[in-house]
């Protein structure tokens, strides 16, 4: 039977607020995070809490169908609004929440979480046996600061088959704009081929390989001799991390992967107003 392995964050600061009551099976809550001093170029956020789950548990080793979800919703204005819009946007569109095309309902996390739990109950009347559906959203803020914010969204699920799903997506913007920033955005022109080379030559440290080792053997397990940048970046208190996710660039047996590079690895390539972060 799958095992699923649930992920709890501790959160530092906040005051939690119990939004409503929603009974035994639907709850929902909101944790407030303030941002630095009142400084301008960083945003408030609250933590969005929505659970959910389908029945109750009638044997300590049944699995339970459920929908977990938590991450920040900001405020300040017109860039916030943009910034909610977008991470709103990935989690109804991308991820196992996401409805069908030819879902009519309301798109809210609330929504979805119980169209979720209602393909589930529809599996059930129509099968014998249901693997119990679940899924996990995960939240965080990785950089608030001096203009810049950093959000990480993680999720697994599992929906039948072998084995589960998960993934991370990072998203970086100007929070004095909202917009999204990409890897042109933050590195200067004709950056690739010298971040081509920090990333490999820092995968080949973490994998133990030499400078002629082939990245597509035994120990480098990857798809291809070869790892380059993509679009999952993330800037950090420490530098930049790129990550990959499952099948991206390896066998799932691998997992994911994520190159960290500091702020001192990509100083000659990164943009100067990032460099002091």
């Amino acid at each position: 039977m799958y095992k699923y392995n649930r992920t709890f964050f501790l959160f530092l600061a906040g005051i939690m607020i119990i939004a409503s009551a929603c009974g035994p099976n639907d709850a929902r809550g909101i944790s407030y995070h303030p941002a630095g001093s009142g400084i301008s170029d960083t945003l408030s956020y609250s933590m969005l809490r929505v659970e959910k789950s389908y029945g109750n548990r009638k044997a300590a080793n049944e699995q339970v169908a459920y929908c977990k979800c938590e991450y920040p919703v900001f405020s300040g204005g017109t860039p916030a609004e943009n910034i909610n819009a977008t991470l709103q946007s990935w989690i109804t569109d991308s991820t196992e929440i996401a409805p069908g095309e030819g879902y009519r309902g309301k798109r809210s996390i609330w929504d979805l979480a119980d169209n979720f739990l209602g393909e589930y109950e529809r599996e059930r009347k129509e099968r014998e046996s249901v693997p119990a559906y679940q899924f996990d959203l995960n939240g965080s803020v990785l950089l608030n600061r001096q203009g810049v914010l950093t959000v990480s969204l993680s999720t697994q699920s599992y929906t039948g088959g072998a084995h589960g799903s998960y993934g991370t997506r990072f998203f970086v913007f100007d929070v004095r704009s909202g917009k999204r920033l990409g890897v042109e955005d933050l590195f200067i022109a004709g950056f690739e081929d010298r971040l081509n080379s920090l990333i490999d030559s820092r995968y080949r440290q973490m994998r133990g390989l030499s400078k002629t080792e082939r990245l597509d053997g035994e120990k480098g397990r990857l798809f291809e001799n070869g790892i380059r940048f993509n679009g999952n970046v993330a800037l950090t208190p420490e530098g930049v991390t790129f990550f990959y996710n499952n099948y991206e660039i390896a066998a799932y047996v691998y997992g994911s992967t994520a190159i960290a590079l500091s702020f001192r690895d990509v100083e000659d390539i990164l943009k100067q107003e990032f460099r002091s972060l």
